[in-house]
């Protein structure tokens, strides 16, 4: 019972709200990747700056969604470590991971980050952002789902996240097999 109402406290907490577009979202990403750059000096890793933030002129949750790429021959374990003193370390599977940063106990902090670790060449959301980026058409389509979904869903993340799946999954089809 106590599990159940944590988790409906933490979904009350921390609704899916969308915001306009922010300038100010992509000097937050600089600011966080040259934060973990810092951290991460002696490891080969590439940062993405993804999700919605990334993408001009579209609503999106007020969350930077980031992509740390490991390369195959580093300690993913230790990168782990240095990242989980300063960012909460939400799951980890196979050579991925999930951590977050800006999460209060009343509520979201002013600057959220969710930052996706994985191994090199699996970072199909890089994809989806570049297409959205040179398909400002597709964008807004992708707003327009977002939009509804976020009032079906609006505490619901996981809801929120699957209403996107098929959209996201058909547009990196689509374009991969333009190149």
């Amino acid at each position: 019972m106590s599990k159940v109402l944590k988790e409906e406290d933490f979904k009350r907490k921390f609704p899916i709200k969308l915001v306009k577009c922010n300038n100010e979202w992509a000097s937050w990403y600089e600011d966080e990747k040259t934060n973990l750059m810092a951290k991460l000096v002696k490891y080969k890793v590439n940062l993405y700056h993804i999700g919605s933030t990334a993408i001009p002129n579209i609503y999106s949750k007020d969350i930077i969604d980031i992509i740390l790429e490991i390369y195959k021959d580093e300690n993913f374990d230790s990168i782990i470590d240095i990242l989980n003193v300063e960012w909460e370390l939400r799951w980890i599977e196979d050579n991925r991971a999930f951590l977050v940063k800006g999460y209060g106990e009343d509520g979201f902090q002013t600057k959220v980050y969710h930052l996706h670790v994985r191994r090199k060449g699996d970072i199909e959301e890089v994809k989806f952002r570049d297409v959205l980026i040179k398909n400002p058409k597709i964008a807004k389509q992708y707003e327009t789902l977002k939009l509804d979904l976020e009032q079906r869903y609006k505490y619901d993340r996981e809801g929120y996240t699957a209403g996107k799946t098929k959209f996201i999954k058909d547009i990196i089809k689509r374009y991969s097999s333009h190149k």
